[in-house]
């Protein structure tokens, strides 16, 4: 595996106040200088079974260990985008460019100090792999302004702002259709997983019990929920919650 070295972290374009950086922050994940870093063992040879996607609050279990089907999924809504975006864009640098991100990944996620969600990832860039993040995954701004390394690069300094903003809502596209589960039975992995009933009461799901999503939608703020079954009675899994369901569930 080809290793990064990031020496600076400074992005190219001044006028972007909202790409820059003072120190690189993918430095500090990457050598675990930060006390919140990417999971355990990242960036070192380690049991696979070990998760680096998952909250501490989970029992580590990956779900990419577990199972083939999530990187499938994440491979089938990009093929998606890049087809809508061929048919709703002019011809454009980044039309011609996006069908080298690829091979996307979900490094990390976990609940900051204002309670939402950050979302660091990598993705793969004409063959090179390249990280970023998603502060506030699921705060006020929708999408979020997403933050990486590859905006530092030298070699793609025609990346110019109408690029980046397509570039990050297409990410951002992919990674909140990702956390969107399929129909179906599913088996709470988590020691207890917090349901919402219909009158607002909530109900402590525990481990080793089995739901049915019966579908997805967003309340008034446009934030998602899904809506289950649990013996025949409805619940709603919400807020961050929604986000972990595909690390503390597993399909049946």
């Amino acid at each position: 595996m080809k290793i990064l070295k990031y020496n600076t972290y400074s992005f190219l374009f001044d006028n972007f106040d909202y790409l820059k950086e003072s120190n690189s922050e993918f430095n500090q994940y990457q050598f675990g200088l930060d006390p919140f870093p990417l999971g355990p063992g990242y960036g070192f040879a380690v049991d696979p079974q070990l998760s680096i996607y998952s909250d501490d609050s989970s029992p580590y279990r990956d779900n990419y260990a577990r199972t083939a089907q999530s990187i499938n999924d994440i491979g089938r809504v990009m093929r998606n985008l890049q087809g809508d975006i061929v048919t709703t864009f002019r011809s454009n640098l980044f039309v011609e460019d996006v069908d080298d991100y690829s091979n996307l990944k979900i490094l990390r996620i976990f609940v900051n100090s204002s309670i939402k969600i950050d979302v660091y990832f990598s993705f793969d860039f004409k063959g090179e792999e390249f990280f970023a993040v998603f502060k506030n995954f699921n705060g006020i701004e929708k999408p979020p302004k997403m933050k990486s390394e590859l905006f530092s690069d030298n070699r793609y300094r025609y990346i110019d702002k109408e690029y980046y903003l397509k570039l990050n809502n297409y990410l951002y596209k992919i990674i909140y259709n990702w956390f969107i589960p399929d129909r179906g039975l599913y088996m709470n992995m988590k020691e207890i997983v917090n349901l919402k009933g219909d009158m607002g009461e909530i109900f402590e799901l525990k481990e080793g019990k089995t739901i049915e999503v019966i579908g997805y939608n967003v309340d008034k703020d446009n934030d998602p929920y899904l809506v289950i079954k649990y013996n025949n009675e409805s619940y709603k899994i919400i807020k961050n919650d929604f986000y972990f369901f595909k690390y503390w569930f597993e399909k049946v």
